[in-house]
C-alpha cells in the first residue's frame, strides 16, 4: 500500500508572517491608486460610452458595482484629489481612509499640507486617526446639529413642490463634490433627498443635509412606485 508522508512544515514566525502581511495591504493599496488613474482615464475620455452607457455613474453601478459601485469611486476619486492637492507630501497617505478626512480641506492646499505636516511630526506612519486629528487642529470642525424634524400631526392637503431649476451649491466637506454648484430640475424621490444636475451633466441623488439650501422646500412625498420609476431614470434604465 502506498503511503504519502506528511509534509513537515516549520513552526510559523512572527516576524515574517508579520511582514508578509503587511506587504500584502501595500500591494493592495497600490493597486487600489493604479485603479484610480485607470478610473479617471474612463471618466475624462467617456470610454464607457462605447459599451452604451449613458453617463460615468450608469457604468460605474453596473460594471463596479462588486468593488462598492459609484459611492465607492467617488471616495477614491476624493482621495486621489487629496493626494494630488498636498504634492510631495502625498507619498505619506497610503490609502482612501486615511485621506478621508483631509477631504474637507483639499481647496485650502496650504491648510492641507499643514495638516499632513502635523500627523507627520509625531508619527513616520501615521494612521486615518491621525490625520483626523490633524486636519482638526488646522481647521476645527464642530459636530453637525441633528435636526429633530416634527411631523404634522394633521396631514396638509397639499404642499409645496420645489421649484424648477432651483440653484443649490454641495455644503458637505465630506461629499466628493463639496463646493460644486448644481441645479434641481426634477422632483424628489423622498422628502430627503434631491437630484442634483451639475455642469458636467452629472445628475445625483443627494441628502438635503448635504445641500446649502434649506429654504428649499420638501417636494410631495411619493409611493415607492413613483420613487423606484425616478431611481430607473437615474440609473438609465428607462
Amino acid at each position: 500500500m502506498l503511503t504519502l508522508e506528511k509534509e513537515k512544515t516549520s513552526a510559523l514566525d512572527y516576524s515574517n508572517l508579520n511582514t508578509s502581511i503587511q506587504e500584502t495591504f501595500t500591494a493592495i493599496n497600490r493597486f487600489e491608486w493604479q485603479a484610480v488613474d485607470e478610473i479617471l482615464q474612463m471618466r475624462e475620455q467617456q470610454l464607457y460610452l462605447q459599451a452604451g452607457y449613458k453617463n460615468f455613474e450608469e457604468y460605474c453601478q453596473r460594471e463596479l458595482y462588486a468593488w462598492g459601485g459609484y459611492r465607492r469611486i467617488n471616495q477614491l476619486l476624493g482621495a486621489k484629489k487629496v493626494i494630488d492637492a498636498v504634492g510631495e507630501l502625498g507619498g505619506h497617505i497610503k490609502n482612501e481612509r486615511q485621506a478621508r478626512p483631509l477631504l474637507r480641506l483639499v481647496k485650502e492646499p496650504e491648510k492641507l499640507k499643514q495638516a499632513v505636516a502635523i500627523a507627520l511630526k509625531d508619527n513616520l506612519s501615521p494612521g486615518e486617526s491621525d490625520f483626523a486629528a490633524a486636519a482638526q487642529k488646522v481647521v476645527p470642525q464642530l459636530p453637525r446639529k441633528k435636526h429633530i424634524v416634527q411631523e404634522p400631526m394633521v396631514p396638509k392637503i397639499e404642499e409645496p413642490v420645489v421649484p424648477q431649476k432651483a440653484k443649490v451649491t454641495v455644503s458637505q466637506q465630506s461629499h466628493p463634490r463639496y463646493g460644486e454648484e448644481g441645479t434641481i430640475e426634477a422632483d424628489a424621490p423622498n422628502r430627503w433627498q434631491q437630484i442634483v444636475t451639475f455642469a458636467d451633466g452629472e445628475r445625483l441623488l443627494i441628502n438635503n443635509t448635504d445641500l446649502d439650501a434649506p429654504s428649499v422646500p420638501f417636494p410631495r412625498e411619493r409611493g415607492r412606485a413613483g420613487e423606484a420609476v425616478i431611481m430607473c431614470k437615474l440609473n438609465g434604465l428607462v
